[in-house]
């Protein structure tokens, strides 16, 4: 009788819970990029049980939103989210405004430079450039995600968030942290210690024997959070190059700060987080 009484036009709460349910899954398809992820993992990492997100990745693939390898039985994202990305227009392109930062860092650094943003609970890797250095990290690739906080790039993002929504962030991801043998506690030492140097450095956190140092962005770009990145082995980002690093992203951190000061409609534009 309640439900009948509310506003047609108002989504019904167990309607919203579905939505919720069926974009954690997608996120989560969307992180084993490449892979495809399967059913016991995708219901888990989404906090499910495993009939409720069998339901909605069948409705799911039954629409295009998700493909499914007949061999392994993994889940892929779907032809129609391609065709939405591509009638999708982000108000303010963020690849496009931080490229030629990529460009002097990877060809200063020689190692990888990646750009990453806020993404939910997430970083996305929205792009990146090679070096020119004989050895690189493991591909991140463009459209990768990963738990804020989980790789320098995410770090130094979750470090730049309002203290309530680094708590909100760290509650959300909990089970998830535990897939790279972390916790919401050792996640936030190291958001307290990126805070206090002005950059984030992570070891072996995602790939082992690579380390990654990376800046946030001022108040982020068109209200995203966003932050620049080098990954390296940690031979080649041993202390005294860190340092140095550290100086070139510092600088390029400036300069878009610089452009965003003069642009205010670029900084001012966004999306809800």
């Amino acid at each position: 009788m309640e439900e009948a009484a509310s506003d047609p036009h108002e989504p019904s709460r167990d309607g919203a819970r579905v939505i919720r349910r069926a974009v954690a899954l997608l996120r989560e398809v969307s992180a084993s990029r490449g892979q495809g992820a399967k059913l016991t993992a995708l219901a888990e990492a989404a906090g499910l049980p495993q009939p409720t997100a069998h339901r909605l990745l069948s409705v799911m693939l039954r629409e295009g939103l998700l493909e499914r390898d007949e061999a392994t039985r993994a889940f892929r994202l779907g032809p129609l989210l391609y065709e939405f990305g591509l009638a999708a227009t982000p108000r303010v392109d963020i690849r496009r405004f931080c490229a030629p930062s990529l460009d002097r860092l990877a060809a200063s650094i020689g190692d990888t430079a990646y750009l990453n943003c806020r993404s939910g609970a997430d970083a996305l890797c929205l792009d990146r450039r090679e070096g020119g250095a004989d050895v690189r990290p493991m591909p991140v690739e463009v459209g990768n995600r990963r738990p804020l906080g989980m790789g320098s790039g995410a770090l130094a993002v979750l470090a730049s968030l309002p203290s309530e929504e680094v708590d909100a962030v760290l509650a959300h991801n909990a089970g998830r942290y535990r897939r790279y043998g972390m916790t919401p506690e050792r996640v936030r030492a190291s958001v307290e210690a990126t805070r206090a140097r002005g950059f984030a450095v992570t070891s072996g956190r995602v790939v082992a024997r690579f380390r990654g140092v990376a800046v946030a962005i001022g108040n982020g770009v068109g209200g995203i959070p966003v932050a620049l990145s080098v990954i390296a082995t940690e031979d080649r980002l041993d202390v005294r190059r860190i340092e140095k690093v550290v100086l070139l992203l510092q600088r390029e951190e400036r300069s878009l700060r610089s452009i965003l000061g003069a642009e205010p409609s670029i900084s001012q534009k966004g999306f809800a987080t």
